[in-house]
């Protein structure tokens, strides 16, 4: 038997620095700061490893200083908790210290980072403010030596207090766009989501993004702001200036026929060559309440477009707005959309309509979302509602995922994965008998979401 006092050797630190750092990039900044304190060999690979700093990601929460233990003697380091519900903040000063590390970090990793995902609690003084020096770090004049960003990801992941604008953000990531990499295209961004802002993206930035960027491939510009305020113009000028653009996620009210007919346009023998966009394989669209004041669909364009691009997938997104007529208007088989992933935010059954995307999409159907609220969940169930998704899972003979907020009888679930046996698999279904709505919707936004 092992005596009290032997030591246990630590067997983690046997393993290959290389897997150490593979293990510690599924960190977030400040997660690293936490273990460094373990051992002398964390603190070298978290403190001097450029590799590991290849991949960062940053969460900014709301924080509050911990009041310290009066029995404690000497000096007592400050200490955060993060801000909930039950906690208050008694100032709105901002307070920059809780996040010096992260500031650090990134400070002295900023010519290595290739991958930067930013998650910030934009309600919180001090996160916005720390989030604009952050951004700022990447800046032109901050980066004379390069930079190496291929992928870039911000989002906002709390409430979007009286719906202000966040101008400062706004004008952060103008700066951060600024750096030009247009002439050395490995420094360009690859990929660039913006989905996450309850912001609304202007044309200003998004053309400064696409200027300095000409390699960008991926693109997500469905920001969760009311309301659209990106111009058609402007995803013009996106899909002209990005030739190697393979994915794109735009709101349908920016999306005009112009958009399509650059896409499909022939070659004219006595004009320039018409360039073509080879590598564009999917189209992310999301049509919400703007919709009902946007003119008929041109199904001619939506036909020509399935025949020059085959391989072309789509995702359709309607929004808990989007008015009925509209939803079954994009459903139509005639238009021949290659819809490869449907979400449908609902707050009534639409049982019609699922009939109609199971018979138009049956061969491309791949990954069916269906989510509702709180409010209106008991709405949405109805046994004519349980049949149309069975229906659904019928007809659709490649579906590899599907979700469902409304509770299903347990014949429904058996029948679904009778057709659908991987939907078993952990992760690949949502199919449960007790409701589980998606969106939480208060009282006092419901004028602002649908007025």
């Amino acid at each position: 038997m092992a005596s009290s006092m032997e030591i246990i050797p630590c067997l983690i630190n046997d393993l290959p620095e290389l897997v150490l750092v593979h293990i510690f990039s599924f960190l977030t900044i400040d997660e690293r700061q936490l273990i460094e304190e373990t051992c002398k060999l964390w603190y070298n690979i978290l403190r001097t490893s450029r590799r590991l700093a290849f991949h960062c990601v940053v969460q900014l929460h709301a924080l509050v200083e911990d009041v310290p233990m009066p029995t404690r003697l000497g000096r007592v380091l400050p200490r955060w908790t993060r801000l909930t519900q039950n906690i208050s903040k008694p100032t709105q000063s901002i307070e920059p210290r809780p996040y010096g590390y992260i500031q650090q970090y990134l400070k002295r990793f900023r010519n290595d980072i290739k991958y930067l995902s930013i998650d910030v609690e934009q309600h919180d003084i001090s996160c916005r403010y720390v989030l604009c020096q952050l951004l700022t770090l990447f800046a032109p004049e901050q980066c004379s030596q390069g930079r190496q960003i291929r992928t870039f990801s911000l989002r906002f992941i709390s409430h979007n207090p009286l719906l202000m604008k966040s101008q400062d953000i706004i004008q952060a990531l103008r700066n951060f766009f600024q750096y030009d990499a247009s002439k050395n295209h490995r420094q360009s961004l690859l990929s660039c989501d913006l989905s996450g802002l309850t912001v609304s993206l202007d044309d200003d930035t998004i053309l400064m993004l696409i200027k300095h960027n000409p390699c960008l491939r991926k693109l997500n510009l469905q920001d969760q702001s009311l309301v659209c305020i990106l111009t058609p113009f402007c995803i013009l000028q996106i899909l002209d200036a990005l030739k190697d653009l393979e994915d794109i996620w735009i709101d349908m009210i920016s999306l005009s026929d112009e958009f399509i007919l650059m896409l499909i346009a022939e070659d004219d023998e006595q004009q320039q060559p018409i360039r073509k966009y080879s590598s564009f394989k999917h189209l992310g669209v999301r049509i919400r309440r703007e919709e009902k004041f946007s003119d008929e669909i041109d199904k001619s364009l939506w036909q020509k477009l399935h025949e020059k691009y085959p391989h072309l997938k789509m995702t359709l997104n309607f929004g808990l707005t989007t008015p009925l007529n509209r939803i079954r208007a994009y459903m139509k088989a005639d238009l021949q959309l290659p819809v490869q992933t449907l979400i449908i935010n609902t707050p009534i059954p639409l049982v019609d309509e699922l009939c109609l995307a199971a018979n138009s999409f049956a061969e491309t159907l791949e990954n069916v979302h269906i989510c509702t609220s709180g409010q209106w969940v008991s709405m949405t169930r109805t046994p004519n509602f349980i049949k149309a998704v069975v229906y659904l899972a019928y007809r659709c003979i490649h579906l590899r995922t599907l979700y469902v907020d409304v509770a299903l009888d347990a014949d429904a679930i058996e029948e679904i994965c009778r057709l659908h046996p991987h939907l078993k698999e952990p992760g690949a279904s949502k199919l449960l008998l007790t409701d589980s709505p998606t969106h939480t919707i208060n009282p006092e936004d419901m004028g602002d979401l649908f007025g």
